[in-house]
């Protein structure tokens, strides 16, 4: 298994659309789903430039999960492809 990348991870996190890249499918489909539920209250209820805070939240859970799944690889010792 290879690494993934925690910037690619918080930049496709920002987008909430990312999540299930660097949460796994079940981790990150539950993250877009709250997160979009999230947004969209904030910009019905708030204001739609509040609704931004979503993103941020998707970039760091994004990050986060990368950096995560990276440590539980190097945990297992599997690192590289070379070495399965």
């Amino acid at each position: 298994m290879n690494k993934k990348s925690p910037v690619l991870g918080a930049i496709l996190g920002f987008f909430v659309l990312g999540l299930p890249y660097s949460g796994g499918m079940k981790k990150g489909l539950i993250g877009l789903v709250v997160l979009c539920i999230i947004s969209w209250a904030l910009a019905s209820f708030v204001s739609p430039t509040v609704s931004i805070i979503a993103n941020f939240a998707g970039a760091f859970l994004g990050h986060t999960w990368t950096n995560e799944y990276n440590a539980n690889i190097d945990a297992k010792g599997v690192d590289s492809p070379a070495t399965i």
